[in-house]
């Protein structure tokens, strides 16, 4: 979901190498560039950039460009980001030189908070003879941004998975969450030798009571905060579970056993953030067992989304 956009017009563009200009003008409707014959340059591009909104930090999610080009010599050959001195986004070895003013949009990989202010910075290249060919039009530039809930995940791991990586993992947690409002972010990531709790005892896995070595092992919390999750990667459970969303009261979390599925991450941890199981193997929370997951990536209904919206775990950046 985007939450805002934010555009400058084209005449506020500045041009990194002047001297490489044949002319500049400035109008009310864009600005011209003429480039002389087989030149490079870059033009940069301030965005306003709305940090904080609603006291949470905004995400980037993309950046667009209006502009048109003279003939097939003028041509956008880069277009990088940057959120202050950081390159967030570099989209290299393009060729676009549209005839008419369109909207060219390009992908911010990550969709990473904004800190600083965001300055897109185009490469160009003139490969024409004349200024005719060498001439290149911009009307604005912009940028998208999203603000989104998010769920803080922190890792511990007694025995790495064996069918997913935990990277594929919360990948897969992404697919499902990210579309729907909530960002998972990857908190920590920490190794524990805890051999006689790597088969842990699980008991019923009933939501609200655990047993004594899951109180053992959630109270490892090195560096997590009272409203993040954990995840505990496992051997197995007992009884042999994918993984079990019961915790004990204030340690938020789960256990997922080394042979989970791809989605079990996500599922487990919806448990945690509120959800039940569902009869319907579409959806994450399906009761089936999320290796009958039939139409990935397994979707959450609008119930789902509000009862996660309302949980104390689903924080500010």
């Amino acid at each position: 979901m985007i939450t805002q956009a934010m555009w400058t017009h084209g005449h506020t563009m500045d041009v990194e190498k002047p001297a490489q200009l044949v002319s500049t003008w400035r109008a009310g409707f864009f600005v011209r560039v003429v480039g002389r014959p087989n030149s490079t340059n870059w033009f940069h591009f301030a965005v306003p950039t709305p940090v904080i909104v609603k006291d949470k930090r905004q995400m980037t999610d993309s950046v667009m460009l209006r502009f048109r080009a003279s003939s097939d010599f003028a041509s956008v050959t880069n277009v990088h980001v940057y959120d202050g001195e950081n390159r967030i986004a570099a989209h290299d070895g393009l060729d676009l030189s549209p005839s008419a003013f369109g909207f060219s949009r390009f992908d911010v990989p990550g969709k990473p908070d904004v800190r600083w202010g965001v300055g897109i910075s185009v490469g160009v290249r003139f490969a024409g003879s004349t200024d005719a060919q060498n001439t290149l039009e911009f009307s604005s530039a912009g940028c998208d941004f999203k603000l989104l809930e998010t769920v803080r995940l922190h890792v511990k791991v007694l025995t790495a998975p064996s069918r997913f990586t935990i990277d594929d993992m919360i990948a897969g947690m992404r697919e499902s969450y990210e579309p729907n409002g909530f960002r998972v972010v990857h908190g920590s990531s920490e190794n524990l030798n805890l051999p006689t709790l790597n088969v842990v005892d699980v008991g019923g896995c009933t939501r609200g009571e655990s047993t004594a070595e899951q109180t053992a092992l959630f109270g490892n919390r090195n560096n997590v905060g009272t409203n993040d999750v954990v995840a505990y990667f496992v051997q197995a459970t007992n009884p042999p579970f994918n993984g079990c969303a019961a915790h004990p009261a204030g340690r938020p979390g789960a256990v997922v056993a080394s042979g989970a599925s791809r989605w079990t991450l996500g599922h487990e941890i919806g448990h945690v953030l509120g959800l039940n199981h569902v009869n319907d193997n579409n959806r994450l929370m399906t009761g089936n067992g999320t290796d009958n997951i039939t139409n990935p990536p397994p979707d959450l209904a609008t119930s789902e989304i509000t009862t996660m919206h309302n949980s104390a775990l689903t924080i500010d950046p």
